[in-house]
């Protein structure tokens, strides 16, 4: 059974983007090396503005803004374009070996500010 010229491109597309994801992993794993780079660029869908992913994430702006340009550096990220107002992950987490289950979190993140004050409340007498 012969495949059409579409599935071919399809199956092109998928292997090389399997060989490119496979090659950028040392890169990715130093790039995106704390919990919240990882759900900053896992939102990156070239729609959202920095300031929504700042409101998604409770990361700074002008924190999301270095990052995005370290992003785009390790080619990790395609930049804004005619098609996208925002920047655009070229792979998922998963694609780059990235699991969030073991990362870091930030003393100062939300989540670990919501922790740290959920533990830290007196106990009722």
């Amino acid at each position: 059974m012969e495949k059409s010229e579409q599935e071919l491109f399809i199956d092109i597309r998928f292997y090389l983007k399997a060989i490119a994801a496979s090659s950028i992993r040392p890169i990715a794993s130093r790039t995106i090396d704390s919990y919240e780079k990882a759900q900053v660029y896992g939102k990156l869908d070239g729609y959202s503005p920095q300031l929504k992913l700042a409101e998604l994430t409770g990361v700074p702006q002008p924190t999301i803004s270095v990052w995005l340009a370290r992003f785009t550096e390790a080619l990790l990220v395609a930049p804004p374009d005619e098609g996208h107002k925002g920047h655009r992950a070229l792979y998922t987490l998963q694609e780059l070996g990235i699991n969030t289950s073991v990362l870091v979190k930030k003393k100062g993140s939300p989540e670990v500010q919501g922790q740290v004050s959920a533990t830290a409340q007196p106990e009722a007498a």
